[in-house]
């Protein structure tokens, strides 16, 4: 099969032409971000950091750290997005900044080792989650609901994303609303702040260290941040992009964190935080104890409806960085195939929805999926961050509208603690992270010798 790359308006990775249909307003990127990032993370995620920081002041700590350090990398990120509004995103920036091999390895980390990995985790959380309502339940209904929930959304998103958009929009403003209400609740019903009590942590019970004990803990809670770059890799579908992308990550993001650091704040003042590290099913928890089983099975609700829209996230998102893989020549060149009627990457969206129930059948569990990717996933971070600083000088008339917010010095923060919190993790959680990092590296051979081969017959 050539590789050929097809014909398209992507020459300039700074133009705001494209071939895809518009119909992303400024709310619904803002729901993508949001939608992208409260998933299943805020209700997988807690427990995993209470169990490694054991007190409270940690835990919050762990939260804040990770919110105010993904706020940095979010505004480098909302400039890039406004300065080069293709579809891709990320893939875009990384190959104008350091040439096709980096962004093609990211591409390939994200294809192989992120993305249908991912939907496929949520989708059975999912699935999980449904089990509530459904007895008995055996594990083979849990996978082929799983499988079927993803295919659903497939076939939603392929026939246009203003259907995908309504989906997102919807589900995020349910979820919100259901976080919403557990923090109302337990701030209300006689809060107990004595559920604190350990603020801090022994010294004699940190095995790992200080650092050690909050690197762990970061890398479930980063886990549960992920998503804040979501809505550049379908800027090429949203309205005026130079003023909208930049403002749905910022508002995005900001949004999020508030939520997150309420809901673990909710979490500890009914649970502890060695409640929360025992719990399974911790946001289940929290509103059973609070008003019993109407309140378990209404939150149940809301994680069905978390993951469902998160789910739909990834099937408005990652098809689009198959897309610009594929018309960059860096991909199968029917992936770039367009719709004709629903303007849509409908051969993208497929591929990645049969990839994603693939994985379903041989999913290991949420917390070795984000283990196994955050060192790699933490490479394409860092770099991109620092890609700002490189467009700064070889780019200095490109068009921006949005310009990060406290450079050089919040670029400089991410990037100087991304690296401290790469090596970390390296060090910490070896297996995982090399794991993930030699996936990464697998495509390098793949670049060289499979892809660049395509190329040449391409040009024949």
């Amino acid at each position: 099969m050539s590789a050929s790359r097809p014909a398209d308006k992507s020459s300039d990775a700074f133009s705001t032409e494209t071939d895809l249909r518009r119909d992303l307003g400024s709310v619904s990127a803002t729901t993508v971000i949001i939608g992208m990032i409260i998933g299943s993370g805020i209700f997988a995620g807690p427990s995993i950091v209470a169990r490694y920081t054991d007190s409270s002041g940690l835990t919050m700590l762990v939260w804040v750290i990770c919110g105010l350090m993904s706020f940095c990398g979010a505004v480098s990120y909302a400039e890039l997005g406004g300065m080069m509004p293709r579809a891709g995103g990320v893939f875009v920036y990384l190959k104008e900044a350091y040439g096709p091999l980096w962004a093609f390895l990211f591409g390939w980390t994200s294809l192989l080792a992120v993305r249908p990995a991912n939907m496929a985790a949520i989708a059975i959380v999912f699935s999980t989650y449904l089990g509530f309502f459904i007895t008995p339940y055996p594990d083979w209904m849990m996978r082929s609901v799983a499988v079927l929930t993803v295919v659903m959304l497939g076939f939603t998103n392929y026939f246009g994303i203003r259907f995908g958009a309504l989906i997102q929009n919807l589900s995020t403003f349910l979820k919100v609303g259901g976080l919403g209400v557990l923090v109302l609740f337990a701030l209300t019903m006689t809060p107990d702040f004595g559920q604190f009590d350990p603020v801090w942590p022994e010294p004699e019970t940190l095995n790992l260290g200080i650092i050690g004990v909050i690197s762990l803990g970061m890398v479930a809670a980063f886990g549960a941040y992920d998503g804040w770059d979501s809505s550049t890799y379908v800027a090429e579908e949203i309205k005026n992009p130079r003023r909208n992308v930049p403002l749905s990550i910022i508002l995005g993001l900001a949004i999020t964190m508030v939520v997150y650091l309420l809901v673990n704040l909710a979490y500890i003042l009914v649970l502890s935080n060695t409640g929360v590290a025992q719990s399974e099913r911790v946001a289940s928890d929290t509103m059973q104890q609070l008003i019993g089983p109407v309140g378990a099975a209404f939150i149940s609700i809301a994680v069905l409806v978390s993951t469902f829209g998160t789910v739909n996230g990834h099937l408005m998102t990652g098809p689009r960085l198959c897309y610009a893989m594929a018309r960059q020549g860096m991909f199968f060149s029917w992936v770039a195939h367009i719709h004709p009627v629903y303007k849509t990457p409908s051969n993208a969206i497929i591929l990645l929805t049969c990839g994603a129930a693939v994985y379903i059948v041989f999913l290991g569990s949420w917390e070795t999926i984000i283990a196994s990717r955050t060192a790699a996933i933490w490479l394409f971070y860092i770099t991109n961050t620092y890609s700002i600083f490189l467009f700064r000088r070889s780019h200095p008339d490109a068009p921006r509208p949005y310009r990060t917010w406290g450079y050089p010095v919040t670029p400089a923060i991410f990037v100087l603690i991304g690296v401290t919190f790469f090596v970390s993790i390296v060090v910490s959680d070896p297996g995982h992270s090399l794991l993930g990092l030699c996936i990464t590296g697998l495509g390098v051979p793949v670049y060289r010798y499979w892809i660049q081969r395509w190329q040449s017959e391409g040009s024949d």
